[in-house]
């Protein structure tokens, strides 16, 4: 028996945003009253499913960025050596740096939240949910700009993962423009249509049939962004079906995340492995097959 078209939509439905939107506004004020260092320019936003509308019921933490706009990380590896110099003679260390600046807001956070409600984490600062606010992790990060000839490059974030001992380079902007542009295309159905597989997702869980964290929510909504735009019909049985038919056959190896400029299968561990992939469109396909 097929899962019925009524669940699917209850699947596709959104959680409230309005906590996600206190809590970031409750932050963005912090930040904004601290005193910063004379020539410190930052800016602070979400990310992740609050900001693309992909957000479903349960109260999920809230992902936010605070970029360090006034120092610039360069990526320079896909020049020539010559523009590569050229370059790279241009620069001059940081007075005020990525550490000085996570060292800061660490601290202002601490002071105005208290310090039992904010902590470390591996590639975020975390502060715990407390009344109204929801738990948030934030991401301290500079401005990358990876450089495509000496005069263009495309900008992101990069950040140092304190346990793994090595810089992350992530686009979260260039993920919300690519969320953007795919709704536009598939008339305003894909973010309902993450939405749906996302509670798949937690439907398969809750049953046993894939073990928790084999799908997380990023991976799951990069996979649908490479589904092909006419995959996304306006019923939603017909839209599960057209797009996990799609995953059950798709080659995975050379698909990229939402940004455009990372793959999204690899060994690296910002990456999905293709065997959870395939185990997660299995499950996909078993759970409208076996629905009852």
């Amino acid at each position: 028996m097929s899962i019925p078209e009524s669940q699917l939509g209850r699947w596709s439905d959104h959680g409230s945003q309005d906590a996600a939107k206190r809590t970031h506004e409750e932050i963005r004020r912090i930040l904004a009253a601290h005193t910063w260092p004379p020539g410190v320019r930052y800016d602070f936003y979400l990310q992740g499913s609050y900001q693309n509308d992909t957000n479903i019921g349960g109260g999920s933490d809230v992902d936010a960025v605070l970029e360090l706009k006034s120092t610039v990380h360069y990526d320079t590896e896909s020049l020539t050596a010559r523009d590569r110099q050229r370059l790279e003679s241009t620069f001059s260390p940081p007075a005020y740096g990525w550490n000085h600046f996570r060292r800061e807001a660490l601290k202002v956070l601490e002071q105005r939240l208290g310090s039992r409600f904010v902590g470390q984490g591996n590639k975020t600062i975390k502060v715990k949910a407390h009344r109204q606010r929801l738990a948030a992790d934030v991401v301290i990060c500079s401005t990358l700009r990876r450089h495509t000839s000496y005069s263009e490059y495309v900008e992101g974030i990069t950040l140092y993962a304190l346990q793994d001992k090595r810089w992350i380079v992530n686009y979260p902007k260039l993920h919300y423009e690519n969320n953007t542009a795919k709704g536009r295309r598939t008339f305003d159905r894909y973010k309902r249509t993450v939405r749906m597989f996302k509670n798949a997702r937690n439907c398969l869980e809750s049953d046993g049939r894939i073990r928790r964290g084999l799908a997380p929510s990023y991976f799951v909504e990069c996979l649908l962004y490479n589904a092909p735009d006419d995959t996304f019909k306006s019923g939603f049985q017909d839209t599960y079906c057209s797009i996990v038919n799609w995953m059950v056959s798709a080659n995975l190896e050379n698909l990229v995340c939402q940004h455009g400029q990372q793959r999204l299968f690899g060994t690296r561990p910002e990456q999905w492995s293709v065997s959870d992939a395939k185990t997660f469109s299995n499950g996909l396909a078993d759970l409208w097959n076996k629905w009852d």
